[in-house]
């Protein structure tokens, strides 16, 4: 006797939460495709369906903090300064007085020093702005003489506002936002299970039952792609830059472990 495929049981709850959400709407689009005759499966369905909507709408609002419209204007206002900063004194470093160009070097060496890549995340941007200000400040009078002084001080201005802005997105986040996604998806692995519990059950009852094998070899398929590509490189599920600054999304397993987002 044949055994018909079956799909593995294995818990999904330690997924990021972008590939959770992939994986169950894949689930969820797949079992509207392929119906069985059954009630108890049909009831099953309906039932992740209706958790997998609210997992749906917590994960949007969970995007929506992530991408706060005022932090991300803060961050490319605060970019914009350090930009001009660095470009001006690497000018002034290669002016043709060479009074002028002695002032640049010292700021040049910090500038140097730190090498700062604007589109790592928020959190870690913010602290070597930080670091390099405190550095360049040692040099205060060469700054004032080339002018640069009101533009490091106009830099620090706009990297304490992000990490102020950081800091209240992940209040906001932790106290309600993570909160929501993380009983969503709770709701959602059980809802799954149940749906996989009973189609399993389905194939091994109707052995000859085509729509049931072709379901649970899709969804095992489904399953195993999940496996390979989200779960062990889940960075391949992150957004760009920014969503994983002092808090992104990273992609974080707030079901599994909340404390890691915060």
């Amino acid at each position: 006797m044949n055994i018909p495929i079956q799909i593995d049981t294995t818990s999904i709850a330690r997924a990021t939460n972008a590939a959770h959400y992939e994986y169950l709407d894949t689930v969820r689009k797949r079992t509207g495709e392929i119906r069985l005759e059954n009630e108890l499966w049909q009831r099953a369905v309906e039932e992740f369906r209706t958790a997998f909507e609210k997992e749906d709408t917590a994960f949007k609002q969970y995007r929506a903090s992530l991408k706060t419209s005022p932090l991300k204007e803060a961050d490319a206002e605060r970019d914009k300064q350090y930009a001009a900063l660095r470009d001006t004194i690497k000018a002034y470093a290669k002016f043709p007085i060479p009074e002028t160009a002695q002032h640049a070097e010292p700021l040049l060496r910090v500038i140097k020093n730190y090498k700062i890549d604007t589109s790592v995340n928020y959190m870690k941007e913010s602290g070597l702005i930080d670091n390099m200000l405190q550095d360049l400040m040692q040099y205060e009078r060469q700054l004032n003489r080339l002018g640069l002084l009101i533009l490091a001080n106009r830099l620090k201005e706009s990297n304490d506002k992000v990490r102020q802005l950081i800091a209240e997105r992940n209040d906001e986040r932790s106290e309600q936002v993570l909160g929501e996604l993380a009983a969503a998806r709770r709701a959602s692995d059980e809802a799954y299970a149940a749906v996989v519990l009973y189609t399993n059950a389905y194939t091994l009852l109707n052995p000859d039952r085509r729509e049931a094998t072709d379901l649970a070899k899709r969804m095992q398929e489904d399953l195993e792609y999940f496996r390979q590509h989200a779960m062990t490189n889940p960075n391949r599920s992150r957004d760009a830059k920014k969503d994983s600054d002092g808090g992104e999304p990273t992609d974080d397993t707030v079901a599994a472990e909340p404390e890691e987002a915060l």
